[in-house]
């Protein structure tokens, strides 16, 4: 169990993992969970929309850019009472990029460290988080799927992985290899789901907010047709 503050101030925010236990990289170790059906999902910018009628149904995820809720990071305490009105949270998703072109592994580990840290404090707080998954290439598939809980409900996004046909067959060979490790009891998949998966668990799918835009334009330009 994490306890201790090595800043002056806890520049370091340490307060984020206290309690938890770290795994072999220094990531806080997450819980798992079973939550009931939800009615959508919506990322963190559009959560503050005054035309969301029934929190209590409705999602929040963090599958946006990561300058939208940078600020999370910052001041945890000043949105945690705004997380709550809601069903639940898909854990905060700072981007990490691996292969070739990819980001220096230190900042990689750096963000799945951020995003557990806010996941496990959120979870102190009395949200209900949704563990969520970066679906990696194998060479980082240990580090990726450590701290993430077994038989639990878990999340993945599939921005920017279904555009070619290698992005989709490594995701699904990630996705593969998570449901061998993690045994999850069902899987929630923000995005559009390539046409190669052939999950192994229950998938649960929901529409990012560019999918639901696009649709939503299709739909006004289908209804001014003459």
């Amino acid at each position: 169990m994490y306890e201790g503050f090595h800043t002056s101030e806890d520049v370091m925010r340490e307060y984020l993992i206290q309690g938890s236990n770290l795994d072999v990289y220094g990531v806080p170790e997450l819980y798992p969970i079973n939550v009931s059906p939800m009615y959508d999902t919506v990322d963190f910018s559009a959560s503050f929309n005054y035309s969301i009628k029934n929190y209590k149904k409705i999602n929040v995820n963090f599958y946006i850019h990561d300058k939208a809720f940078e600020r999370i990071w910052n001041n945890a305490d000043r949105y945690i009472e705004h997380l709550k009105c809601f069903h639940s949270v898909i854990a905060p998703d700072f981007s990490i990029c691996t292969g070739r072109t990819g980001m220096p592994f230190v900042m990689n580990l750096w963000n799945k460290y951020r995003n557990h840290a806010l996941a496990w404090y959120m979870t102190v707080q009395g949200i209900k988080v949704i563990p969520s998954v970066s679906i990696l290439d194998k060479d980082n598939w240990d580090w990726g799927f450590s701290a993430l809980p077994k038989r639990s409900v878990l999340s993945c996004c599939t921005n920017g992985r279904v555009r070619s046909k290698a992005a989709r067959l490594e995701f699904c060979e990630g996705f593969y290899e998570m449901c061998d490790r993690l045994e999850p009891t069902k899987v929630i998949i923000v995005g559009r789901i390539p046409g190669e998966l052939k999950s192994p668990v229950e998938i649960v799918n929901y529409k990012t907010r560019s999918q639901k835009i696009n649709e939503n334009m299709e739909r006004n330009n289908n209804g001014n047709i003459d």
